[in-house]
């Protein structure tokens, strides 16, 4: 290196006065023109700019590059927040350089700050002083014109390191390693070589650069490598007495080691924000700025940098370990107590050939916190415990349950995902979903999302095991297999069939639909062969829609090999708590339970898991076992947590020189530490990076699983509301760096395309940390995001977290939005009924009266009654009379017309009847009729039978030739007369008389309507039964058949075949009529007319007797539908078929008592 010194340091040379006059009015960005020839004409574009180009980083070889403003050879290169570069051809080299082309730095702030100008200033003064150092460029003359302070400098041709190492590492694998290639080995000891040569030419000039980067290095692409320094703005120059100091050399030796680190790892060294107050001061040499500590007096300079745990993670496997030590000593870490004093002595070191053997790499698990993940601790007992029962699965037996419980903390989630993966070694289906605390506005989410997860194993297995699964969920399901495929994405894959709407049937009857067939689905793919077990995490946060799905699919007997295994929190569930009600159902119902609860793990089972984490020997671990069982109790999450806290703050280090853990236990026992795992996570997320708080407080808003997908939107699109964002980034490139901070500090893990919290305490600690007064507001800007970006076509899952956010958000919305969110509650209320989640969509029926407020009825009378209308129906499906009561009283009373009280009064009836108060529901039902214009006349049972007289007479052409019934005010008539005619046929009053024969008048007169088919039917039967006119009931039963299937009346189909059907037994072979009968069993089951298929069951099994089946087959299938009965709460029914089952009990003689009836 050349080493001549000027005569005098530039501390102590004076800047040359500037003789130009200045123009202190001028305005800024300066015209280039000033500093050019006045005679060139200037054509200067502001809005072309390089942002990721530095000073001097660009490799301009023609007039083709750069923009070129004015003659060619003059070039615009970079404009920064705080100063513009141009660069300029010179061959004859008139401006002094040496290159052939000069750049020129100008300031473009109006109004300069002193100390801009002054580190300007600076920058000239060290590059002239450094004049004749091949460390850096030549300062060729300063100027201050119009205000506005320039520099020329020399042009240096290469490329920024920062783009160097993109380029070097962007056609590399990202586990590549130093021994793995030899040329790019070769290239990385150059460049670390030449860049530490460099900084010790200027070193050794006195000088200290103090703000060393990867953008403030250019490299020359050439076999040399050559290496320059620039932006010199913040440079100081050591005092001449003490030039070998190494307190002024610090920052420069701790900046070289997080060079080294970024051109082997590819990394940036530099945190995207920072865990401490910060402020910017301005380098004008790249246009950039630069990150300092408000601490007055202090300086730490790895403030600025990712933390030393993961230089050693980053490099461990890569490089050689005596390479590793130098790294972490020129960091300072306190991983090795060795410390440079100079970059000669680097130098030396990186000279020597052993600090590059081949074979001395760091073994890859040197240095990390191992978090395991596939082992457990003090649960081999709970372990033994939970696969006793999983064994019992593959011989056939009922449904069964095991129940995890324990507090936050005790590892139940682990446990029985450790259980999963043996399962499935053993060809167990194993198949799991996670109840959010968030998101339990997602009916059904967390089961769909599991039996989602089933198929798409089952996609991934061979096209056998697909041909299996759909062959049995036909047989099985039928054309009710429609049904799931819309819930479930990937059954649709497992089927070949698109996603369909199903028939849309009354509500009850659709809850109905979606259990039975679910139960069914179960059915199918658990076998003994390969049972099925269901893991629902966090059953204290469960929706009230997925327990009772669940808790149908365990009482069913039908249901084999199918278990499910359900952990909760017992601390959380109270008397009142849906699970407590769940729980206490199936225990009368006697379903096989079997409990686990965990508590906290023993000191011996603390230190086999310390000892795992570290990778030392127990023995070894001991004494800090000793701490962390004292400080935790043993709670496995907080162990986990209390040992990367001590890890994070360097108190639980690996050393490099013994290559083994350290730990001080005096220091960790005087530390303050919080006696909690809460409060020790408050701690924890405080201190980590503010964007990488943001982040995860975005997420726990979500809840505990976000798509990466989803993520992106809101960091791009979401404007930020918490205090501590908007001193951040938003952008988007931010969001990953941040990620792998709270991926490394054990907070969040990545799945796939999917970012989940480690634990829900995590999330909860991190959405503890929104301050209240915002939280609406991101919840509803999260919910406008989503929304925003969700395809029109997509339904379900990403519908509801976007209301669940929105909702949420309601004390921030103005009127406007409001009214706009309602509507959307409605659509989600309407979406939730699909799934027959009729809990949820109360509660989004609900929402929607809430936001619009007292007055709603004035101001949006179409939407209050949608959604009135909805809310009481939902109710009445959820057994909720009082509210359906309440709700319908007010539809009546702010109704502007009948016809929009009807579905009201239809509520209202219906609730009255399920309370058995069948009288008030007939006078309820005739008062609307009155209301309606119907004539209530007093009617026998000849007068409808001279009615129906007139049907039968009638031709199939003249039936078929009726319109169809168009007058609405007839159809709410239609409808109140059939529940009419039920309460009726129950009470034994003339209203069931009155009420069909009205119907068929009506029919006759404004055409035939759905209700139609349902009076023709219970006539046939009615007239068939009980007065024995056999020819009008079949011809009866013949025109309802005929209407069923021109109107396609499915929400009847069930019931008009089964009465039909009956009836016809008198007249038409019963082996027929059994085949009609089961087919109408099944097609109530698929539909969910439960009452109407229980209907059919008994016609069915009492027509199979008098057919004389084989009497083993029948009792099997009166076994089965006394089970369905009991199940579906059909009494009646299960009467009915009670003493044929005695009898045939009897008959093969399998009945203890056979005067009894049982």
């Amino acid at each position: 290196m050349t080493k001549k010194t000027p005569e005098k340091t530039p501390n102590e040379q004076e800047v040359n006065d500037v003789n130009d006059e200045q123009d202190q009015t001028s305005v800024l960005p300066i015209d280039p023109g000033d500093y050019f020839d006045q005679n060139d004409n200037f054509d200067f574009d502001e809005s072309i700019v390089i942002d990721s180009v530095a000073m001097m980083s660009l490799e301009i070889n023609s007039a083709n590059d750069g923009h070129t403003i004015g003659e060619s050879g003059r070039y615009f290169v970079h404009e920064g927040s705080l100063c513009q570069i141009y660069r300029l051809d010179d061959p004859e080299k008139r401006y002094g350089g040496e290159t052939g082309s000069v750049a020129m730095k100008v300031i473009n702030d109006q109004f300069p700050d002193e100390k801009d100008i002054s580190r300007l200033e600076n920058e000239y003064n060290v590059l002239r002083y450094l004049a004749n150092r091949d460390a850096a460029g030549g300062a060729l003359n300063q100027t201050l014109r119009n205000g506005a302070a320039a520099i020329y400098l020399d042009w240096l041709d290469g490329n920024t390191l920062k783009e160097w190492i993109r380029s070097f590492h962007s056609v590399r694998a990202s586990s590549w390693t130093m021994n793995s290639d030899n040329d790019g080995r070769k290239k990385i000891l150059s460049v670390v070589k030449n860049t530490t040569w460099s900084l010790l030419d200027i070193h050794d000039a006195g000088v200290v650069h103090n703000n060393i980067r990867a953008d403030h290095i250019i490299i020359k692409t050439d076999e040399k490598c050559s290496i320059k320094f620039i932006s010199f703005g913040s440079a100081s120059f050591l005092p001449r007495s003490d030039k070998n100091s190494n307190t002024d050399k610090r920052k420069d030796l701790i900046s070289l080691g997080f060079i080294f680190y970024e051109i082997i790892s590819g990394k940036s060294s530099l945190h995207t924000d920072h865990r401490q107050p910060l402020f910017l001061t301005s380098d004008y040499s790249s246009g950039s700025e630069e990150v300092s500590s408000v601490e007055e007096g202090q300086h730490d300079a790895t403030q600025l940098y990712v933390s030393h745990i993961e230089v050693l993670s980053d490099l461990a496997s890569r490089i050689p370990i005596s390479f590793m030590k130098m790294i972490m000593a020129l960091i300072e870490s306190k991983m090795t107590a060795r410390r440079y004093q100079s970059v000669n002595e680097v130098y030396q070191d990186l000279d020597h050939p052993n600090t590059f053997l081949n074979n001395s790499e760091i073994r890859p698990y040197i240095g990390k916190i191992k978090f395991p993940h596939d082992k457990l601790f003090g649960r081999n007992d709970h372990l033994s415990s939970i696969m006793n029962v999983c064994q019992r699965m593959n011989s056939a037996r009922p449904s069964e349950m095991i129940l995890v419980s324990g507090h936050s903390g005790t590892g139940k989630s682990t446990l029985v995902n450790h259980v999963g993966k043996i399962l499935v070694k053993m060809g167990v289906n194993f198949t799991s979903g996670k109840f959010d605390q968030l998101q339990q506005a997602k009916p059904l989410s967390t089961i769909i999302d599991a039996f989602d997860g089933y198929f798409s194993e089952v996609m991934q297995s061979g096209q056998d095991v697909i041909n299996k699964t759909k062959t049995s969920l036909l047989k099985a399901l039928g054309s009710g297999v429609g049904v799931l495929t819309r819930i479930i994405p990937r059954l649709c894959a497992v089927m070949g069939i698109s996603a369909t709407d199903p028939v849309q049937i009354g509500f009850n009857d659709a809850q109905n639909r979606l259990k039975y067939l679910f139960e069914s689905m179960i059915s199918a793919i658990a076998t003994p062969s390969q049972p099925l077990v269901l893991f629902l995490d966090d059953l204290q946060w469960a929706d009230i829609s997925s327990l009772q799905l669940i808790k149908s699919t365990l009482t069913n007997s039908e249901n084999k090999c199918f278990l499910c295994i359900g952990s909760y929190r017992e601390n959380e569930i109270s008397n009142d708590h849906p699970f407590a009600e769940f729980l206490s159902d199936i225990i009368t119902r006697k379903i096989p339970i079997t409990k686990i609860e965990l508590g906290n793990i023993d000191r011996t089972n603390v230190n086999a898991l310390v000892s795992d984490v570290i990778c030392t020997p127990e023995l070894e671990t001991k004494p800090l076992t000793d701490i962390v069982y004292r400080k935790t109790g043993g709670n496995i999450l907080f162990v986990i947590q209390f040992l990367q806290s001590l890890h994070s703050e360097g108190l639980l280090l690996f050393s490099l020189d013994s290559e083994c853990w350290k730990w001080d236990s005096a220091e960790i026992e005087t530390k303050t530490i919080p006696n909690d795992v809460i409060r020790l996570l408050v701690g924890k997320i405080t201190t980590l990076p503010l964007h990488v708080q943001y982040i995860l407080k975005l997420l726990s808003c979500i809840g505990s699983v976000c798509a990466e997908s989803t993520l992106r939107l809101l960091i791009n699109d979401i404007d930020h509301c918490t205090k501590e964002s908007k001193t951040t980034s938003d952008k988007e490139s931010d969001i990953f760096p941040s990620l792998k901070v709270a991926i490394d500090e054990g907070l969040v893990n990545k799945e796939g395309s999917s970012y989940h919290f480690t634990h829900d305490q995590v999330q909860s600690v991190a959405y503890s940390l929104i301050p209240r007064d915002e939280r609406d507001l991101l919840h509803l800007q999260i919910g406008s995001v989503i929304l925003k970006n969700m395809p029109n076509h997509e339904r379900g899952n990403i519908f509801f977290v976007a209301m669940n956010q929105l909702n949420r958000g309601k004390s921030v919305m103005d009127d406007d939005m409001k009214e706009w969110v309602a509507e959307l509650n409605l659509k989600a209320g309407r979406e939730a009924i699909s799934l027959s989640a009729f809990r949820n969509s109360a509660s989004f029926f609900e929402a929607g009266i809430s936001l619009l407020g007292s007055s709603c009825w004035d101001k949006n009378y179409k939407l209050s009654l949608q959604l009135h209308n909805f809310y009481a129906e939902v109710e009445f499906c959820n057994g909720h009379f009082d509210e359906v009561n309440r709700v319908t009283k007010i539809i009546i009373e702010q109704a502007k017309s009948f016809s929009d009280k009807t579905r009201a009064y239809l509520t209202f009836i219906k609730t009255l009847g399920a309370q058995r108060n069948l009288n008030n529901a007939a006078e309820v039902a005739l008062a609307a009729l009155g209301d309606l214009g119907e004539p209530i006349q007093h009617s026998d049972m000849g007068s409808l039978l001279r009615t129906v007289h007139v049907f039968a007479k009638m031709k199939d052409s003249q039936f078929l030739a009726l319109k169809e019934m168009d007058d609405d005010m007839k159809r709410a008539a239609m409808k109140l007369l059939l529940v009419l005619a039920q309460f009726g046929f129950q009470i034994k009053s003339n209203h069931f008389p009155f009420a069909l024969n009205r119907m068929l008048e009506l029919t006759l007169i404004y055409g035939v309507c759905e209700e139609s088919c349902a009076a023709l039917a219970i006539i046939s039967f009615v007239t068939c039964g009980i007065h024995g006119d056999w020819n009008g009931s079949s011809r009866t039963g013949e025109i309802a058949l005929l209407l069923l299937e021109r109107l396609q009346a499915n929400e009847y189909a069930c019931i008009v075949t089964s009465l039909v059907n009956i009836a016809k037994s008198w007249t038409e072979p019963l082996g027929l009529i059994v085949k009609q009968l089961f087919f109408s069993y099944k097609i109530g089951m698929q539909t969910g007319a439960i009452h109407d298929a229980m209907i059919s069951a008994c016609g069915y099994c009492y027509n199979s007797f008098f057919s004389g089946v084989d009497l083993l087959t029948l009792e099997k299938d009166i076994r089965r539908f006394r089970v369905q009965m009991s199940e579906y709460k059909q009494i009646t029914s299960l009467h009915q078929l009670t003493p044929l089952a005695q009898t045939v009990l009897n008959l093969i003689g399998h009945s203890e008592n056979p005067i009894e009836l049982t």
